[in-house]
């Protein structure tokens, strides 16, 4: 900073506030000041001037795990939101029950932003106990004090089911799921027995079964039903796209035809959904708005610690394409 002050002609204190607060300082002089910065390389130490200004530009967010598009998209959509506000974002799939340390794992940070998509009182206690500012994502948690960012799960499983109900009878309409703790596989189950419910169907285990968000249970989930049901038109909510392109598999092996014997839609309209042949039907979630909302949310609360605490729900919605959508014969 004293060279660039010395290059610029200014002092030190004019340098540190084009950095930190540019509307203080003459429009001209700032100019100049950016100029010299850009000339001799500068960057300024993130972790020194946290050190004095007791404020880092590093936010945290932890995840359950950062394989797959689902994640990739949320962190997406996180990171644009943090480098749009001047921060930058470290990242954690440090999160499991009976592992301890989140702050610690994701360092000299200002504020995190947790995921949690099981049941986790080893990780809820160290939220509630944090002494830097959280934002807890896709779980409400019932706790009217802390920020949250919540995926709606129930229009876009309504839709889909209902979408199904056009074309499939609703005895023959199933739902394969990630696993049983898990929140949103628990909510898409409920919306989806309700709607059968409310066609006079009794959902039971045989028309919901829960399992693990991968190809591979999609594709032992598919087999079954398909074994048990014959060639009679088949609906299957998949809860993501993985598990769908499963069952699409299982039906190929058993040489029936999507759409016209098996109706599939999938969820969370990741790449896959697009590239697949027919295009898959999804339930499109609104990841890289969930990152950037959580973002958002985190830095406020950084800004106004005393503010009331924000619920963020953002919507699902079915996107239709061509694996259920069987073509109508004349």
């Amino acid at each position: 900073m004293e060279d660039v002050a010395r290059a610029a002609g200014v002092s030190t204190a004019t340098v540190s506030r084009v950095l930190n607060n540019p509307e203080l300082v003459a429009s001209d002089t700032a100019a100049r000041v950016q100029r010299t910065i850009s000339e001799l390389g500068y960057r300024p130490n993130v972790f020194a001037q946290g050190l004095m200004t007791r404020k880092s530009r590093l936010l945290g967010i932890a995840l359950p795990d950062i394989h797959g598009e689902f994640y990739s998209e949320l962190l997406r959509g996180a990171d644009a939101e943090a480098r749009r506000q001047g921060y930058h974002l470290i990242i954690s799939s440090e999160v499991r029950d009976g592992e301890t340390g989140l702050t610690s794992a994701v360092g000299f940070v200002s504020g995190v932003a947790v995921m949690l998509t099981e049941p986790n009182q080893t990780l809820w206690k160290e939220v509630q106990a944090s002494t830097i500012p959280m934002v807890v994502i896709d779980t409400d948690i019932g706790e009217p004090e802390v920020d949250r960012i919540l995926v709606d799960n129930a229009p876009g499983t309504r839709a889909a089911v209902l979408h199904l109900l056009e074309s499939v009878q609703p005895d023959h309409c199933f739902f394969v799921g990630g696993p049983r703790e898990n929140f949103d596989t628990a909510q898409r189950a409920r919306v989806f027995a309700d709607c059968l419910g409310s066609r006079g169907v009794r959902v039971g285990d045989s028309q919901v079964r829960l399992g693990e968000y991968s190809v591979e249970w999609g594709h032992t989930c598919g087999n079954q039903i398909l074994q048990a049901n014959g060639k009679a038109p088949v609906g299957i909510l998949a809860a993501n796209d993985e598990i769908a392109f499963g069952v699409m598999m299982a039906a190929a092996d058993r040489g029936l035809n999507v759409p016209e014997d098996v109706r599939v839609v999938g969820f969370d309209d990741t790449r896959l959904a697009s590239l697949m042949r027919p295009g898959l039907s999804t339930v499109r979630v609104p990841m890289a708005e969930v990152g950037a909302a959580a973002i958002r949310t985190l830095i406020a609360r950084i800004d106004k610690p005393d503010s009331p605490a924000t619920s963020i729900r953002l919507p699902t919605e079915l996107i239709i394409r061509g694996t259920s959508s069987p073509a109508r014969r004349t």
